[in-house]
Formats: structure tokens, C-alpha cells, sequence
């Protein structure tokens, strides 16, 4: 191939059309890659330019967009670090090796990032089909199992655990998390709140208004348990109860809808 030392003129030839070709093949077939490029480009944003993609463009909700594409790559990182967790699992593994690896894992801090990974992915209940919720509750349990592996002090792992089990049913487990949890952090009021609920979803009432009791005597003020205790005096239709409860609970803050509907209800059943 002939080569263009520097400041060797390159001969061109002119034709009758506006398009420069020159002699040397090599830099023909870069010229008519440049203006094929150009001519694509110039296609591409006249369609760009159109009335019809630009409300197609309009009619896309770029935030649903972004959590699903944001989902769909949770998804595919989540399904690979379950395929490398059954290889390592695997009995050819030396105890050794693993022990060594949950140590790594440990100073890494790795326990919060399965945390962080579980709580994403009950995030996404909300959009999914019932048989998709069973199997991202399942994968939450793992997440927050391995965390424990890795640091067993870890209570928010303790915590998310729980919230999968409340959503699959299995209250008196998810007590037990909830339990562990408080114990490595007495602060997490909500861990309180969702013994109560737990109580109340296994048809447990007096155990549930034990728990409300014993918030309300750290704060008296507490809206979150008077609505709750409420909530369980209508579900064993005291009525009676259940009204002065909705009462309380709305002297400190505004009912929601549904709240009101069920406390109109009560009334109407005195």
C-alpha cells in the first residue's frame, strides 16, 4: 500500500458534482464513510425532528423508565450473586475458604450491603404479580441470612427479615427478628410497632394491646398506637373501644381516608 509521507500533496480530482473523490482508494473509502455518516445523521435527526416521535418521546415516563431499567439490573446482579453463592456453597469448597471469606466479608462490611440489596428488593413488592412477591420475600430472607452470616450483631438484617416474614404470613417468626432486632437496638421504635401488628395479624389481640400499652406509657402522645389499638378493638368488634381509640388518635393528627371509613363504620355499629 502506498504511503503519504507529511507534506506530500494529496491529488484530487473534481467532477461535475458537488462530491470531492480522490485518487488514493484509502482515503476514498474514508471520505464515502464520512459522508454516509453524515447523510445517516442527518436522517436520524429529521426523524428526531418529527411531530409524531416527539410525542412519543412525551408520552414516556422517564422516572418509570428509570426504575424499571434500575429494577431489571437489581435483577440480573441479584440472579448472578445467587449462581456464585451456590458455587462457593458447594461441598468442593473448603471450610477453610469460606471461613476466610466471611472474615474478608466482615471488614468489608459486606453484611450492610446484603442489607442494603434485601431492602431494595421489598421496595419492589409494589409492582409485582403475587407469585413474584412470594419469591422476592424468599430472596429478602436469604439476603438478610447472609448478612447475619457475616456480622450475627447486624439489627436492621434482623429487621428487613422480619418485614418479609409479616409479608408472607409467618407472624410469630417475624416476632422473633423483630425481637433479636430490638435487642441489639432498643431505639427502633418501629420494631415495636410491628410486634403490635404482628400480634394482631395472628389474631393475638390481647397480646397486641399489651405491646400499644407499653408504647404509650413511653409516650403517651403516640398516634401510631391509639390507632392501632383501635384498629384491634374493631377487628373484635368492641366497638365502644374501638371509637374512643379513633377519637384519641385523631385529637393528635388527621385521620387518614380509610381510617375514617372504618371509624364511621364503628359509630354506626354503637
Amino acid at each position: 500500500m502506498k504511503r503519504y509521507d507529511e507534506g506530500e500533496d494529496i491529488k484530487v480530482n473534481r467532477r461535475s458534482s458537488d462530491k470531492i473523490y480522490f485518487e488514493s482508494p484509502l482515503i476514498q473509502s474514508i471520505s464515502d464513510g464520512i459522508d454516509f455518516l453524515r447523510d445517516e445523521t442527518k436522517e436520524i435527526l429529521e426523524e428526531l425532528d418529527s411531530t409524531e416521535f416527539k410525542q412519543k418521546i412525551d408520552e414516556l415516563n422517564l422516572e418509570e423508565v428509570g426504575e424499571y431499567a434500575a429494577g431489571q439490573i437489581s435483577e440480573i446482579t441479584d440472579e448472578i450473586s445467587k449462581f456464585k453463592s451456590e458455587i462457593f456453597n458447594s461441598e468442593d469448597i473448603p471450610e477453610f475458604v469460606k471461613e476466610s471469606s466471611v472474615d474478608a466479608k466482615r471488614a468489608l462490611n459486606m453484611d450492610a450491603d446484603y442489607v442494603r440489596r434485601a431492602q431494595r428488593r421489598l421496595d419492589m413488592l409494589d409492582s409485582n404479580e403475587p407469585a413474584d412477591k412470594y419469591r422476592i420475600n424468599m430472596r429478602v430472607i436469604e439476603l438478610c441470612d447472609k448478612a447475619l452470616e457475616v456480622n450475627y450483631k447486624n439489627w436492621q438484617a434482623y429487621y428487613v427479615k422480619s418485614q418479609a416474614l409479616i409479608n408472607l404470613g409467618r407472624y410469630e417468626d417475624a416476632i422473633s427478628e423483630l425481637v433479636k432486632s430490638l435487642a441489639l437496638n432498643e431505639n427502633n421504635c418501629d420494631a415495636w410497632f410491628d410486634i403490635a401488628r404482628s400480634y394482631k395479624l395472628n389474631g393475638e389481640y390481647e397480646e397486641a394491646i399489651a405491646v400499644y400499652d407499653s408504647i404509650l406509657k413511653r409516650d403517651n402522645e403516640s398516634f401510631g398506637a391509639y390507632i392501632g389499638k383501635a384498629y384491634v378493638y374493631y377487628d373484635i368488634e368492641d366497638y365502644q373501644n374501638a371509637d374512643n381509640f379513633f377519637k384519641k388518635a385523631n385529637s393528635i393528627e388527621s385521620l387518614d381516608d380509610d381510617s375514617k371509613m372504618i371509624w364511621v363504620e364503628v359509630q354506626n355499629n354503637l
